[in-house]
């Protein structure tokens, strides 16, 4: 009878963990664009990458205006990891602190290289601090529990009792916060645009080339190009480390626009403004993420670009 107990609080152990795993895959990969947009918008992308540590987490407590904001995302980004600490520190009893450490840094690792590769936001060594963080505590939880419950079954059930009393305060603050991070929320996305008529002509799926703005100074712009995107060039370069890169010069009749995105829950915004090479290269000095970029190549040269549609996440 006790056998039959304790498997089925071991179950429960696991369907709750299992429950977790799609709130913090919600959480953590499409906190800035919902799921529905990898499917209705495929050609818009974010993607940034910051990978010198505490300079974000710095840039967010040095805005005061912002430092509601500034909390959420510090504590959410290490409470979300906690019951993850929790399930490493438990199934891996007989595992150091050091491998448990490691299966934390991981785990988190490739969630932020597959939030880069799916293009869903930013990609943060910051983030990957606080997860890291966040599952450290989630050991010493469960370590601190061990010692109090030293019967497995009595542990066992002392931690879905955290698992359910955790998820349950978690989903509150979240849907208070923002519920559309909620597997359950609506997550419909709304795209505004903002003065989009100074796109008039151009279909960005029609666009020849989409990379990353590698450099631009006045006569031409280098590109890097991504594999994902299948265009034709008669001519390209190839850097040194071997990654593709091709240079397309700019004619005095090459038209420039630059978007600025940014998300607000489920909406993402986008506004387009007529842009100049100075003020572009101004930009692409001054901020820490790399635009992406669309060309639409001339009829009469292919390494001419006729318009440019630069885009920076905000």
């Amino acid at each position: 009878m006790k056998s039959n107990s304790n498997r089925i609080w071991r179950i429960l152990f696991y369907l709750l963990f299992a429950a977790y795993a799609c709130f913090a895959l919600k959480i953590i990969l499409f906190k800035t664009i919902p799921i529905s947009s990898v499917f209705t918008n495929p050609l818009l992308e974010l993607r940034s990458v910051n990978i010198i540590p505490f300079r974000t987490i710095i840039d967010f407590l040095n805005e005061p205006m912002d430092i509601g904001m500034a909390m959420t995302n510090i504590l959410g980004n290490i409470a979300v990891f906690v019951p993850l600490g929790i399930f490493v520190s438990y199934t891996g009893k007989k595992k150091s602190l050091g491998h448990q450490t490691l299966i934390l840094f991981l785990t988190t690792l490739l969630l932020e290289i597959v939030q880069y590769i799916l293009a869903l936001g930013s990609s943060d060594v910051d983030d990957i601090l606080l997860n890291v963080l966040g599952g450290l505590i989630g050991i010493a939880i469960c370590r601190g529990m061990k010692r109090i419950f030293h019967a497995q079954d009595r542990l066992l059930i002392a931690l879905v009792v955290f698992y359910l009393v955790a998820g349950i305060a978690g989903s509150v603050t979240i849907a208070k916060v923002d519920g559309s991070l909620l597997p359950f929320g609506s997550s419909k996305v709304v795209y505004i645009d903002e003065n989009k008529e100074v796109m008039e002509g151009l279909d960005e799926a029609a666009a020849h080339l989409f990379g990353e703005l590698a450099s631009i100074d006045a006569d031409t712009i280098t590109v890097q190009r991504n594999p994902k995107y299948n265009v034709t060039m008669t001519q390209s370069g190839t850097s040194n480390d071997g990654e593709e890169k091709v240079t397309v010069s700019l004619g005095a009749s090459t038209k420039i626009i630059i978007r600025h995105i940014h998300s607000d829950k489920n909406e993402i915004v986008s506004k387009y403004e007529d842009g100049t090479v100075s003020a572009l290269a101004s930009m692409l000095n001054s901020m820490d993420t790399v635009p992406t970029v669309r060309v639409w190549l001339s009829g009469e040269n292919n390494l001419v670009a006729s318009a440019l549609l630069i885009s920076f996440i905000e």
